[in-house]
């Protein structure tokens, strides 16, 4: 798994400068240049139809004629959604053991081997699958293949290599859960996603089970089959090439029926909620995180919510920003992202805030994005700077080869094609004002918010009396207790079981 102010002398003379600026040159001061003409297609590689092997896997080849490398994406439909109900991060830790040992070779040797080969050698994990991902010399095509056939064909799940995993993702996660970012974004996801497969993505350390070498192969061979799987080939190299070298050495992956795993849609959150997630160590500011799951979007209302999220929180020019930083000066920062899986779509917002500013924070963020749908849609003057910022990044992320291999990869695994590729810029190009209040209307305005605030609960009690009700976590997610307010105003907490926020994965 990969773990892997001061004003200068210019400044200040036009400031000096600015009361003798007549009207019309203060105005062109203040009015930035237009973007350059955009091109409406890059001319990228076309994702086009997958050959299938006689065992069931997919190959696809993205032609690229002068690269000097090559790229090996294999895409297995082993995300933690079919992790065990009792065993969430299971297939995260098996994910994490493919590069560790074959039977004919150790962690070192392969570590070597890849080296040798000029390459990189990665395993991702996300909810919804995992990726592994190759990148070498073009020369070295054939022996990173036949690496990656080992390690699908002959994989060891050693005690000591599974030790080792363990060890390495305890210690990731202990370092990761000392950042209050982290923990927060963690919660909410557990509160979008209770009760659905992707909870479980959500691990924490005293989840993770000690699993045998046995438990390991039985999940490997469940899921790791070709027919759950897709190889994506990029470089010099034809369909017809690429699909005899793959033949040759994975022939032998047999195909096997995999456990049922349907595409169970998310439930939105049934009311606003409010939590504190208790963080002693942090006094000095708290992180907020507020966000809203929505069922998967078609393609044409994906690029609509990427422009809407654009002008929300997506850039330091944003709402979220001139107003919790700039305007109240609540926050740090303050920035919105959209996430898109499978089965759901996903709007948070991040924010560092000062603590006797959090609930006023809150309610800035609630009031922004239901402006969004109502009083104050967004307008041309935000959206097509959003629109320029968004096609003018894009292939920026796709200038170095492992960033390529990795985009097109993920396009594909969540089910995408040439709109989300090649569409890309002609896309953007169609969002306009009314397709961004439509999608914040449809998307935004009827959905309840979740809000998990993580800081210090001692100096945070005080200054959240203005809510209603919030629930209580420790940093571990369990839940500690509920404040509500009672008819004097006073805030009042009760602790106890909250079986619908304590019950782990699988448990009755």
């Amino acid at each position: 798994m990969k773990i892997r102010t001061a004003l200068s002398i210019g400044g200040l003379a036009v400031l000096i400068a600015a009361p003798v600026l007549s009207a019309q040159q203060e105005r062109f001061r203040k009015t930035p240049p237009p973007p350059e003409p955009l091109q409406q297609e890059l001319g990228l590689p076309a994702l086009s139809a997958p050959t299938v092997l006689s065992n069931g896997l997919r190959v696809s080849v993205a032609y690229r004629e002068s690269a000097p490398f090559m790229g090996l994406e294999l895409l297995v439909n082993a995300g933690e959604n079919v992790s065990p109900d009792a065993e969430p991060g299971l297939a995260t830790f098996v994910a994490s053991l493919l590069s560790r040992g074959t039977q004919t070779r150790s962690a070192t040797e392969i570590e070597e081997i890849v080296e040798s080969l000029g390459g990189t050698l990665f395993v991702t994990v996300n909810q919804d699958y995992v990726r592994i991902s190759f990148h070498v010399l073009q020369e070295n095509l054939d022996p990173a293949l036949d690496l990656l056939a080992q390690m699908l064909l002959q994989p060891q799940f050693s005690e000591r290599e599974i030790a080792n995993v363990r060890r390495i993702i305890t210690y990731d996660l202990q370092e990761k859960e000392s950042n209050p970012e982290f923990v927060a974004k963690r919660q909410l996801y557990r509160l979008l996603f209770k009760g659905h497969p992707y909870e479980k993505f959500a691990v924490s350390r005293d989840l993770l089970r000690d699993w045998t070498p046995r438990d390991i192969q039985d999940f490997f061979d469940r899921y790791y089959r070709p027919n759950n799987a897709h190889l994506i080939i990029t470089g010099n190299l034809s369909l017809s090439q690429a699909t005899r070298k793959i033949s040759h050495v994975l022939n032998t992956w047999p195909a096997r029926e995999i456990p049922e795993s349907p595409q169970k849609p998310v439930r939105p959150p049934d009311k606003d909620r409010v939590c504190l997630v208790d963080l002693p160590q942090s006094r000095d500011a708290c992180i907020l995180f507020v966000g809203t799951a929505f069922p998967r979007p078609d393609p044409a209302d994906r690029f609509a919510l990427t422009v809407l999220n654009q002008v929300l929180g997506g850039s330091l020019s944003s709402r979220l920003l001139m107003n919790l930083r700039e305007s109240k000066e609540f926050a740090n920062y303050a920035f919105s992202e959209v996430d898109i899986f499978r089965s759901a779509g996903l709007l948070f917002i991040r924010a560092r805030v000062l603590p006797d500013k959090v609930v006023p924070a809150l309610q800035e963020i609630q009031k922004e994005v239901r402006a969004l749908a109502t009083t104050r849609p967004a307008v041309s003057t935000e959206i097509e700077p959003a629109k320029t910022y968004l096609l003018g990044n894009f292939p920026l992320g796709l200038e170095r080869f492992d960033q390529f291999t990795a985009r097109m990869a993920d396009i594909i695994a969540l089910g995408g094609g040439e709109e989300l590729w090649n569409g890309y810029y002609g896309q953007v190009m169609l969002v306009d004002a009314d397709r961004v209040l439509d999608v914040a209307q449809r998307y935004l305005l009827p959905l309840p918010f979740v809000a998990v605030i993580a800081g210090d609960r001692a100096s945070l009690t005080g200054r959240l009396a203005a809510l209603e009700a919030y629930d209580i976590y420790d940093s571990k997610g369990q839940f500690l207790a509920t404040s509500t307010k009672d008819k004097k105003g006073a805030l009042h907490e009760a602790g106890g079981m909250r079986p619908e926020f304590q019950r782990r994965p699988g448990q009755k």
